[in-house]
C-alpha cells in the first residue's frame, strides 16, 4: 500500500513540473530582437557614383588608346631605325630624302657612284588625286644613269655623292624643271634611263615600293592638314656590285 502511494506521489510532482516548465513565467515579457538592415546610397548618391564610374571607365579607355598609341610609335621608330642601319650593316648603295612639296613637285635623289662609274639618280613625282572623295597619291618614277659630264650638263652635279649610303640627300625640283632634265637626258645618246611604269597608288599616310631588278624605291607621303603640301619621303636601295678589276672593261 505504501508503494502504490509513492508512486502516485511522485507521478503528480512530475506531472506539476511539466506544467511549469510549459507555462510562461510569470512577469516575464518576451524580448522581440530587430536587426535593422544597412543603409544604401540616396539616389543623389548613386547617380554621383555612377558619374564617378563612367568619368573613371572614359579615363581608362583614354589611357589604354594612348599606351597602343605609343606603343604603335615605338615600333614605328625601331623599324626606321632598322632601316637607317641597314645600309651600315650591309654591303649596298642607298639614298634616302624626306621633304616637303607640292602636288606635281619633283624629289630627285641618289647621286651616287655605281661599279662602271655611272652615277645613279632616281626622280619621283607625286600628285594628289580624288578617287571616291578620298585621297590618293599616285607616283611616277623615273631612273637615270648618267656620267658625270652628263650629270654636269644638266645640273645633277649638286647632287652627286662620293658616300655610298646618305640620308637626307637630294632635291625638290618644280615639274617644268624636271620636264626640261628629263627631257635632255632621254635625248642624250649614251645614257641610261628607264621610266619605271605604271605609276605606283599609295593612300596618304602609307608606303609602296617600287622594285627594278635589284633596285629598290620605298616612297612615303603624308597629306598636310590643309591639302596645300605633303611630308614625302623617298629611300632608295641597292646592292653594291664589286668595283671591276684594273684593266677590266666595266659592263655596257
Amino acid at each position: 500500500m505504501a508503494a502504490v502511494v509513492g508512486a502516485l506521489i511522485a507521478t503528480l510532482v512530475a506531472h506539476r513540473v511539466s506544467n511549469l516548465q510549459s507555462e510562461p513565467a510569470q512577469g516575464v515579457v518576451p524580448i522581440a530582437v530587430h536587426r535593422r538592415a544597412p543603409a544604401g546610397p540616396s539616389q543623389a548618391e548613386f547617380v554621383k557614383l555612377t558619374e564617378e564610374k563612367a568619368e573613371l571607365d572614359a579615363q581608362l579607355t583614354e589611357a589604354r588608346t594612348k599606351l597602343a598609341e605609343r606603343d604603335a610609335v615605338l615600333t614605328q621608330t625601331k623599324q626606321n631605325l632598322e632601316e637607317l642601319r641597314r645600309p651600315m650593316m650591309t654591303d649596298m648603295l642607298s639614298s634616302a630624302l624626306r621633304a616637303e612639296l607640292k602636288s606635281g613637285e619633283v624629289v630627285v635623289t641618289g647621286g651616287y657612284k655605281l661599279a662602271d662609274g655611272k652615277r645613279l639618280y632616281a626622280f619621283a613625282q607625286p600628285v594628289v588625286e580624288q578617287v571616291n572623295g578620298k585621297d590618293e597619291v599616285k607616283i611616277g618614277v623615273e631612273i637615270f644613269k648618267v656620267t658625270d659630264e652628263q650629270g654636269q650638263s644638266v645640273g645633277l652635279d649638286t647632287i652627286a655623292t662620293n658616300a655610298a649610303n646618305t640620308i637626307q640627300h637630294g632635291e625638290v625640283w618644280v615639274a617644268d624643271e624636271y620636264s626640261s632634265v628629263s627631257g635632255k637626258l632621254r635625248s642624250t645618246p649614251g645614257i641610261q634611263g628607264s621610266a619605271l611604269t605604271p605609276p605606283i597608288t599609295v593612300l596618304p599616310g602609307s608606303s609602296g615600293e617600287i622594285n627594278d631588278g635589284d633596285l629598290k624605291l620605298k616612297l612615303t607621303p603624308v597629306i598636310s592638314a590643309d591639302h596645300e603640301k605633303m611630308d614625302f619621303e623617298v629611300r632608295l636601295e641597292q646592292p653594291q656590285a664589286p668595283t671591276p678589276a684594273s684593266g677590266a672593261q666595266p659592263p655596257k
